[in-house]
This record gives C-alpha cells, sequence and structure tokens, in this order.
C-alpha cells in the first residue's frame, strides 16, 4: 500500500487538474479527460495496483497490461497525460505544418509519446508527407513509420534536403 500513496501524492500533485482520482480498496484509478466540442470526455484509464513492490498497471481501452517499478510510472502517465491533450488541427493549422514541415526536412526525435512503441528518442528521419490531420509521416532510420503529432511529440529540425 506504500507505493500507492506515493503515487497518489505524485499524480496529486502534477495531475489533479487533469484527471480523475479513484481509490477503491487497493487499487487506484486514474481517468484522463479531453475536451470535445467544449465538453469534457472520458480518454482512457490507468488502473495501478500493487503486486509484490511493484506496480501492476492497466491501461484501457487499449488492454495494455504490466508490471513496473514506481520509477517507470511517470512516462506512462506523462504519456496518457500528453496524448489526452491532443486536438484536432485546424485547416489553418494545417497548412502551416505542411508549410513547415515539408518533405525531405530532416528531423531529429527528442520524446515521442506513444505507450506501445515508440520511435527511441534521438532517432533521425525524414520527413514523407504530413497527412489531411496534420499528423507528420516520417522515415526514421529505423525503419519505423509512426508519424509525430504537433503539439504533442517533440523533436527538432536539422535542415532540408533539396528535392
Amino acid at each position: 500500500m506504500e507505493l500507492l500513496i506515493e503515487v497518489v501524492k505524485k499524480v496529486a500533485y502534477k495531475y489533479m487538474d487533469r484527471v480523475n482520482l479513484i481509490i477503491s480498496g487497493n487499487s487506484l484509478t486514474l481517468e484522463y479527460l479531453y475536451n470535445r466540442d467544449g465538453e469534457m470526455d472520458l480518454y482512457k484509464t490507468l488502473t495501478i495496483t500493487e503486486f509484490d513492490g511493484k506496480l501492476k498497471v492497466r491501461v484501457s481501452p487499449d488492454r495494455l497490461e504490466g508490471i513496473i517499478d514506481v520509477s517507470e510510472l511517470d512516462d506512462i502517465i506523462l504519456t496518457l497525460d500528453k496524448q489526452s491533450q491532443t486536438k484536432n488541427h485546424t485547416q489553418e493549422e494545417i497548412k502551416y505544418i505542411r508549410e513547415k514541415y515539408v518533405a525531405g526536412t530532416k528531423i531529429e526525435l527528442v520524446k515521442m509519446y506513444d505507450l506501445i512503441a515508440p520511435v527511441p528518442t534521438g532517432t533521425k528521419g525524414i520527413v514523407d508527407f504530413v497527412d489531411d490531420i496534420g499528423t507528420i509521416h516520417v522515415n526514421w532510420e529505423n525503419g519505423s513509420g509512426l508519424g509525430l503529432s504537433v503539439g504533442i511529440d517533440e523533436f527538432k529540425v536539422l535542415g532540408v534536403d533539396e528535392q
């Protein structure tokens, strides 16, 4: 129960304004909310229970489960927090993203907020295109094709290849 108390303190300090914190028995549930057309709606839930000095976590509706050390929880919480802040880009914003990140733009990943298989920090890639919702599609040097979400993922521009 000591680990859960530590988690409650951490969450209350950093994220209380953006999550619902539900304590029930020996488990803690964080409900991540997002703004949908001016109304708050449920994005995902993270359920945490203590298990043999570690934490058992489950992300719903993704059906992701795992046993982690408390030190790994920050990254999961931050990723869900970032993802829940995603907004739909306006057509004007998408136009700007397309103009700024043209095909051939060289980038380096600082941090990708993805729970399943993020591209590793420091990986370099070249922009292929920007789609109709503003996702930047990148050909990463490690072969991954995961796109970047502007305003969520962190990356830096290294230059532009002349086509």
